[in-house]
């Protein structure tokens, strides 16, 4: 018999060995794999999720509590709105209050007069009108003004008349007398112009005005009229003089009016006396 057949027999089964041999190394190399695939899974599913608390027997690292509670986390600071600057107001003076006027302790009544004789006696009170001499360079009248409306003031020297006439009022210092004068023209015109002062006067070429204070002085003295430089804070005018001017012609009616006040309160925009205390006589030509 022939060893030919012997030998592929031989080769055959070698190859068949070594085959089976690679199929259990790779059976093997699988079963490995799964194995350790396995165990992977398994530590996976053991281990707690970071967001969630470890089961009970299973220790973790946990850091050690502090000695102390721990603080409760403080509000951030909420920032404060600035408020806006205020613009400094323009400081403006306060107007000085009016003081109070108690009723009756001002002059609240004022009349023209005349002496009743002479210059040293009782005076009498005018009436509505006056008829005077409307001649060039003459005087037309003298009229005295005087707190009360009584028809005849008792005395001789016009200060002491005056004077207790005035006093009666508590504050009749507080005030001053004026005078308005108002005329027509035969042009149809009118002139109307107040005075406090001399230097208030105005067309003394139709009528002169002459004022007097005739309660400061001293009796049986000599004294004239009143100019701008001589007047005083305590400068009262009792009296005023009218006297016909180079145009005296041309007037054809003639008013004049007394007046107290005490403040620019009692005058309007135009200087006109606006006041309450007031009384107008009628001066008609002889």
């Amino acid at each position: 018999m022939s060893d030919k057949p012997t030998q592929r027999n031989s080769r055959r089964a070698e190859r068949l060995r070594k085959r089976r041999q690679r199929q259990w190394i790779t059976i093997a190399i699988c079963a490995a794999g799964a194995i350790l695939l396995a165990v992977l899974a398994l530590s996976l599913l053991q281990k707690p999720p970071a967001d969630r608390q470890a089961p009970a027997g299973i220790a973790v690292d946990t850091p050690p509590l502090p000695s102390e509670a721990p603080a409760t986390e403080a509000p951030l600071p909420t920032a404060e709105p600035t408020e806006a600057p205020t613009p400094e107001p323009t400081p403006t003076p306060e107007p000085e209050p009016t003081p109070t006027v108690v009723p009756g302790s001002r002059p609240d009544v004022i009349s023209f007069y005349h002496p009743k004789d002479k210059n040293y006696s009782p005076r009498v009170r005018f009436g509505d009108t006056y008829t005077g001499p409307w001649k060039k360079g003459k005087d037309i009248g003298s009229f005295e003004a005087i707190p009360s409306d009584a028809e005849v003031l008792d005395g001789e020297f016009f200060g002491d008349i005056f004077g207790a006439a005035w006093t009666a009022f508590p504050d009749a210092n507080s005030c001053k007398i004026g005078y308005t004068l108002c005329y027509t023209l035969d042009d149809g015109s009118e002139i109307r112009y107040t005075m406090l002062s001399p230097k208030h006067i105005e067309h003394t070429e139709y009528i002169e005005c002459w004022l007097y204070d005739d309660y400061h002085r001293e009796p049986h003295k000599f004294y004239s009229h009143l100019k701008p430089s001589s007047m005083k804070s305590e400068t009262l005018i009792t009296s005023i003089k009218l006297t016909a001017g180079k145009q005296i012609s041309h007037v054809t009616d003639l008013w004049l009016t007394a007046f107290i006040c005490d403040s620019l309160d009692d005058f309007d925009a135009e200087r006109n006396y606006i006041g309450d205390t007031s009384c107008t006589i009628h001066i008609l030509k002889k």
